[in-house]
């Protein structure tokens, strides 16, 4: 149940709004245009209604789809700590039971879509775009070998790279020495001295 104190405090950040939000409905030409046809033909729209200047649609407080109000509300309802940079359809649902707007979901996704937060913390649950190329299995030992490189070791006789080799169907390995600015011929070389002259090319 809600302190009796926080539901005051909430009433009346709620009674404030409600007064910004007259004053600017009151000077944005659209909402305006919209509020004259509602009250000039209601019947032709019968899910809106003006209560105290503003309109509401199915219970829910209606604004223009260009209102510099809404950055302010999908922000309180989606950034705040206590909101917890919930998805789109969440933030939807959060901010649909107090608003409406023509573009409602579209700013939404999209604002959802550049949240900071959002990016840096929440992974990607989508399936994989391709699927996945397994290697083929070798059919003896040294035939398909894997190469890689461990640099910025301290210097040994001026080297300070490790070539390493490994066998893919034993698992076998065979180390070598670079010096730190290494070329291709001399990868090329060292793999003769160390792998190649025991077990042949792969």
């Amino acid at each position: 149940m809600v302190p009796h104190s926080s539901f005051l405090q909430f009433l009346i950040l709620f009674f404030f709004f409600l007064q910004e939000l007259k004053k600017e409905m009151n000077l944005d030409p659209t909402f305006l245009d919209y509020r004259h046809r509602i009250q000039d033909t209601p019947e032709a729209y019968p899910d809106c209604v003006i209560h105290q200047e503003i309109i509401l649609q199915k219970g829910h407080l209606w604004l223009p789809k260009d209102s510099p109000i809404i950055h302010t509300i999908i922000t309180e309802f989606h950034n705040t700590p206590t909101r917890g940079h919930m998805g789109v359809a969440k933030t939807m649902e959060r901010v649909g039971e107090n608003f409406i707007w023509p573009s409602m979901r579209k700013d939404i996704k999209l604002f959802v879509s550049v949240c900071l937060v959002c990016q840096q913390t929440k992974n990607d649950h989508r399936k994989s775009t391709r699927l996945l190329c397994l290697l083929p299995v070798p059919a003896r030992p040294w035939e398909d070998l894997s190469l890689d490189f461990i640099v910025g070791l301290p210097p040994y006789q001026g080297h300070t790279t490790i070539l390493v080799i490994v066998d893919r169907f034993s698992k076998g390995v065979h180390l070598g020495l670079l010096l730190t600015h290494y070329t291709a011929f001399r990868v090329a070389r060292v793999f003769m001295e160390v792998s190649g002259k025991l077990h042949g090319p792969p």
